[in-house]
């Protein structure tokens, strides 16, 4: 049966080129190299980030499972413009320049793919900017919750997502790691969030979402 849809593309890209193990730590694109490929992210989680001269690098926001890497700087013709560095284990499947740019001009299933990248992308843009406005507790609680949907895992016990440190998350949201500890004690201290080494389990996503949703 044909796959339809950005799934479709996604199939097609795939069956395109060659996969590829990653390990924790890896960058998978590299700043200021040419952008040759596009990955396939098919498991594990990433980070994107920003380097700057001094070492103050910035964490632009998160990837994981399935999102596609590296198509604007392919379709711009343009060097990779950030890092794209693994949180944990995982694998992409690597589609050469050419080959991408052949199969979104001859098929639609592969531009509604792209198309939906570009949309989650200008989607997550917009959520950071939205909580920007609000006190840390709040953001971390609603980014976590936002990360946790895009390549969490739901479990028995709640949305979990693994991976990320509280450093990343300081970066992200452009905090101190301090304050964002003191964020993630009050959200267990109301039965929101259980955290243990890189993981955190949203414990009752709805009722984070609710009470967040009020938050000024």
């Amino acid at each position: 049966m044909a796959i339809g849809g950005w799934r479709g593309g996604w199939q097609r890209l795939r069956q395109s080129g060659r996969a590829a193990s990653f390990t924790r730590g890896e960058r998978l694109l590299i700043a200021g190299t040419p952008s040759d490929e596009v990955l396939l992210l098919e498991a594990g989680v990433a980070k994107v980030v920003l380097p700057a001269r001094d070492g103050s690098d910035s964490v632009l926001g998160f990837l994981g499972a399935p999102d596609l890497i590296g198509e604007r700087g392919v379709m711009s013709r343009q060097p990779r413009s950030s890092h794209v560095v693994a949180l944990t284990a995982g694998y992409t499947v690597h589609v050469a320049a050419r080959t991408f740019l052949r199969l979104r001009a001859e098929h639609t299933d592969v531009q509604d793919l792209v198309d939906r990248t570009l949309l989650h992308s200008q989607e997550r843009a917009d959520a950071r900017q939205l909580a920007a406005a609000r006190n840390l507790t709040a953001r971390v609680a609603v980014s976590l919750l936002q990360w946790a949907a895009d390549f969490g895992q739901q479990t028995e016990a709640g949305l979990l997502m693994r991976g990320i440190s509280q450093r990343d998350i300081a970066q992200a949201l452009t905090a101190s790691e301090k304050s964002v500890e003191v964020a993630l004690r009050a959200l267990r201290n109301a039965a929101l969030l259980e955290t243990g080494r890189l993981s955190y389990l949203i414990t009752n996503p709805d009722e984070l979402q609710q009470r967040f949703n009020r938050c000024d």
